[in-house]
This record gives structure tokens, sequence and C-alpha cells, in this order.
């Protein structure tokens, strides 16, 4: 059969992506080996997979190759198996191709239960975003009920399930985003207590006024100029589990300087804890069966970006590193 995949044909500089990937016909054989055979049906944008398109060799993952296939987690329904736990028809999440049916390995993905409403949470308040929020508040951050939690990227896919985590945990959730929609959004539909534009304010002035006796726990996202001024702004003990690096993703070379305010993590007796999706894979069903009792009681909300169609990927892939995007940024195929 014939099957339309994206293609990594160089390394894209800055959010030049047109330039770095091409929309491809390609043969696609029968699965073979356990593998399963998958139609994909909405596809995840995620910004740590800008990473994966560059050269660098320091990552948590290999870089992709010129000339392979982009990769990313993915929703899709089992078209053809070799796998005798898997058949025809089953709906499963996993890492698979920017296409619209690939040959996978069946060992990446997760039979899923079907029934839910609207299928994107299993992309979004399900799935490794609810995830990494998890993992990051309640096992990195370790919140105590009143402790100040400030997140970056707050509109987006993981910082908002993380700031209405920190929010059950009895915390007092601040969120930083770039537009008054977005602030809106996460105050008056998610529960924040506060929501600070930090392209209308200055973030220094905001976070002494609204943490006066400083950040408890910051979930950080982004990195850059935010991490700074927020480790000026720091609590004793405070901790900061660093889920990514957002403003860096697209700068060229793979070192780049640190926070000029270093010296906080000794002076506020401070951690940094970097981590990643796959410390915690194992420990995923457990998480999803919770996160999935907390959406379907209403609890825990997301709001879905989505783009229709496969030829539209770098359209919705660019929003993501824009901030045109409002919650999870998702493709339909």
């Amino acid at each position: 059969m014939k099957r339309k995949v994206w293609k990594l044909i160089g390394r894209p500089e800055g959010t030049n992506f047109e330039s770095a990937l091409s929309l491809v016909d390609e043969d696609l054989s029968d699965p073979t080996n356990g593998q399963i055979q998958i139609r994909l049906k909405i596809i995840s944008m995620d910004a740590g997979t800008r990473m994966w398109m560059s050269d660098r060799q320091d990552s948590y993952q290999p870089p992709i190759e010129l000339g392979a296939s982009m990769v990313g987690v993915c929703l899709a329904e089992v078209s053809k198996s070799s796998n005798p736990k898997f058949k025809e028809g089953d709906l499963v999440r996993g890492f698979g191709e920017w296409a619209d049916y690939a040959n996978v390995d069946s060992d990446s993905f997760l039979l899923l239960e079907e029934g839910l409403d609207h299928e994107e949470a299993y992309l979004s308040a399900l799935g490794l975003n609810g995830w990494t929020a998890y993992v990051g508040v309640m096992e990195v951050g370790k919140p105590k009920p009143g402790e100040n939690f400030l997140v970056s990227a707050a509109a987006g896919a993981t910082g908002s399930l993380a700031g209405q985590i920190a929010k059950k945990a009895g915390c007092r959730v601040i969120g930083l985003a770039g537009s008054q929609e977005k602030c809106d959004w996460l105050v008056n539909d998610l529960g924040f207590d506060v929501a600070i534009n930090y392209k209308e304010e200055n973030l220094d002035s905001a976070l002494k006024k609204h943490c006066p006796d400083g950040v408890d726990i910051y979930f950080d996202n982004v990195a850059g100029e935010v991490l700074n001024t927020v480790m000026a702004n720091l609590a004793l003990n405070a901790r900061i589990p660093l889920s990514g690096l957002l403003a860096q993703y697209n700068e060229k070379g793979a070192r780049l300087p640190g926070p000029d305010n270093f010296d906080q993590l000794l002076m506020k007796r401070a951690t940094i804890t970097g981590f990643f999706c796959p410390d915690f894979l194992e420990d995923g069903p457990r998480i999803e069966a919770l996160l999935s009792e907390w959406y379907k009681e209403g609890s825990l909300k997301y709001k879905a970006d989505v783009t229709e169609g496969l030829e539209n990927v770098l359209v919705a892939y660019k929003k993501i590193f824009t901030g045109e995007n409002i919650g999870k940024t998702l493709v339909k195929v």
C-alpha cells in the first residue's frame, strides 16, 4: 500500500521547518515480527521533538538521521497486526511517525480503553503531557498546602495540567502566559489563583507583588530569561522541576548560558531537577488511571488546538514556538 509520511531532509534553522521537512509518498509493507500497522488519527505536536531535529549529540535521545521519518506521539487505530495482543480496530497510543499509516513496534504502544467523548483527551489530559505534569508537580516538586506554585508556558499542554494538579495539592497557583486570552482561561476556567501576562507586565515586579515570600515551586517549561527572573525570586528550600527548554530549542548550538542568578540555588538552599518522560514510562499506567479518574469527574480540564490534515503539520508545529496555540496542539490526520 502507499502512505504519506513527513521526512527530515535537513537541520532546521530557527522555525524554518519548511526547508527541513518534506511530505512524501512511499510504499508500506505488511507488519512482521510482532509489529502492528496503525492508521493514525491524531498526532501530538510537542516542543521537545525540536531537539531531535538538531544534530546535538548530548540530548536524552540521539538526533533523527537525515532522510528518516519524523516521529512523535500519536493516537491511532490498528489496521493490521502480527502480534496476537493487538487486533484490527484496537485504539492505541504511542510513539509513531508523522504519517497517515505506519508499521510500529507494538511494545511502544499502549492499548487504550475506548469510550471518551473527545479523543483529543487521550493526548492531552491523559498521556505523556499528563504524566509529565503529575511527576513534575507531585514527585519532583513535592508540594505542601499553601505553597506558592509557579508554572511557565502555563497555557500550554503540560503547564495547564501542572497548575491544576498543584491546585489539587493545595498550592496557591500562579501561571505565566503570553496573552490576556490565555491568562483569562487559566484563572476563569482552570482555577489558577493568578495569571501573569509576561509580555505586558514586568515579570520581576509581578513576582514580588504576587509572591512576596518567594516562589516555593517553579515548574519550568521554558528556561532562558524567565528562569533568570524566577531564580531571583525563590523562597527558602524552593524546588524547580525542569521539564522543558522552549526558549532555547530554536537556538543554534548545543550549549547556551545558564541562569544568571545561579548563586540563589545556594543562598535559598534550592534544588533544580531535570526530568524526562522516558524516566517514568513504566509508572505511566498508574498515573493514567488517576488522571483518568480526575478527567472523568471533570476536575482536570484541557483545551485542544486542532489543525486538520496531515499536510498542515508544519502549520500546527510552528504554533508551539510562536505562542499562537492555547492548550494542546494536535493534528487530525
